[in-house]
């Protein structure tokens, strides 16, 4: 009698999930593609040269930072620079509330043109870098600085620019 009652639930599970197939299976089992997100409507940046879907453009760095703010959360997984000179960088997510920031990735001693960037878990309305070194930097004669009690390095940062930031998040494929 034990193993009848077993069997019940589970032939109502299977009944409940084949009547849903239309909706919970087809969402778990849809086929999708990436999409950037940079290039829809209502997206803003730092620089609109830099999400204007053309790598022949040039965008430039608000001093050290460069934003992006979509116009919803989305799911991002992917993000690509093409055509920069930046070295290190640091990017942050927007967490849900008031100006909270999570850093996400950091970048060091890049020497390639073009950065692809994978993540995993990153729901956020807008992303920033922060610069911290491109290939234009010039460094300058090495100073005293009485606060720390040493001699520090004197780097003026170059003008960081990118041709074209991508911000990628799965879609559903369509048919």
């Amino acid at each position: 009698m034990r193993r009848y009652l077993f069997i019940f639930p589970a032939i109502c599970a299977v009944t409940v999930l084949l009547g849903c197939q239309s909706k919970v299976l087809r969402m778990i089992f849809e086929p999708q593609e990436l999409y950037n997100y940079a290039v829809t409507e209502g997206v803003t940046c730092t620089s609109p040269e830099m999400i204007d879907g053309d790598a022949k453009t040039r965008g430039y760095a608000d001093g050290r930072w460069i934003h992006l703010n979509l116009p919803t959360q989305k799911a991002i997984h992917r993000i690509t620079i093409r055509g920069t000179n930046i070295i290190n960088a640091m990017i942050y997510e927007k967490l849900e509330g008031d100006g909270r920031w999570r850093a996400i990735l950091q970048i060091q001693n890049n020497d390639s043109p073009v950065l692809e960037m994978r993540f995993s878990g990153v729901v956020t309305e807008a992303i920033r870098i922060y610069i911290s070194a491109t290939t234009d930097d010039e460094k300058k004669a090495s100073r005293y600085d009485p606060r720390r009690g040493a001699i520090v390095p004197q780097i003026a940062l170059g003008r960081a620019f990118i041709h074209e930031l991508e911000v990628y998040g799965f879609v559903s494929k369509e048919k």
